[in-house]
């Protein structure tokens, strides 16, 4: 990713190269980019606090690029790193905005595909989800062993582990992975390398963390393996509200923190300025 400077707007913005999963024949890929341009372009037309805005699309000698407003911050996989585990009551919070963006997404009918700490983004007063459409490049891989290698196999769910498609149930998944590692420090499934946690995830359930506390009856709702017994997007922000109001924090409107939030103090410069 590079940061840049429209000049005709006289903005900062960010622009991210579209990569091709790898080993993808040529025909494939053509079709794999125009899918993965329909899908951005839906994502461009997202607005939410939560979401990445995408300023615009473009090809340039067969390459896809994404220009998005340019945030500064730490990613929540960088906060993870610096602080190991994030409170219960910080992380109930970052999952209920998290929540926000995905629902206003699927709304829409737009399916992230790829959530997880890394496309998380913690700037100023906002939980923003980036890398919408982005994940489509490598959907069209058909098999179950390539997937995990080209993908982050950490937060994947099970069915998008056995090649099969992005749907509103794996992103809810997702959700619930990266909540696990927020309270963790860790993914949910242990292991030395995307087989070995494919072949975990696929045949157990995770292991229940320890430092969940409250949050442990959410986060096993949606890290169930059948997609139809995960708990819907609805059932989750219930559940996120009612925690928030029991811990004295206000469930804040996106974009806005709540003012009951505890200090900010262990954290690195530029993960929560609260």
């Amino acid at each position: 990713m590079w940061q840049a400077h429209d000049l005709r707007l006289t903005r900062d913005v960010a622009i991210k190269e579209v990569q091709p999963p790898y080993r993808m024949d040529m025909p494939d890929l053509e079709d794999t980019r125009r899918r993965a341009l329909k899908e951005a372009r839906s994502a461009a037309r997202l607005s939410h606090p939560g979401i990445i805005t995408v300023h615009d699309l473009f090809e340039e000698n067969g390459r896809l690029w994404i220009v998005t407003e340019f945030l500064e911050g730490l990613t929540l996989k960088e906060t993870i790193g610096h602080i190991g585990r994030i409170p219960v009551r910080w992380s109930a919070w970052l999952g209920f905005q998290l929540l926000a963006g995905i629902r206003h997404a699927h709304l829409c009918g737009v399916v992230h595909g790829d959530i997880k700490p890394e496309n998380i983004l913690l700037t100023g007063d906002r939980v923003v989800l980036t890398d919408f459409g982005i994940a489509a490049m490598e959907e069209d891989s058909t098999s179950s062993q390539t997937i995990p290698l080209t993908r982050s196999a950490a937060y994947l769910a099970p069915e998008r582990m056995r090649g099969e498609r992005a749907t509103h149930a794996s992103d809810l998944w997702s959700l619930g992975a990266t909540m696990y590692a927020a309270v963790e420090g860790r993914p949910p499934y242990p292991g030395d390398g995307p087989l070995s946690m494919l072949g975990m995830a696929l045949t157990h359930e995770p292991d229940p963390p320890s430092n969940a506390g409250a949050l442990w009856p959410v986060i096993e709702g949606l890290l169930r393996r059948e997609a139809a017994r995960r708990l819907t997007g609805e059932a989750v922000a219930l559940l996120l509200a009612d925690l928030l109001r029991r811990e004295g924090i206000s469930a804040a409107a996106p974009g806005r923190r709540p003012q009951t939030l505890p200090s900010s103090e262990n954290l690195p410069p530029g993960a929560f300025k609260l």
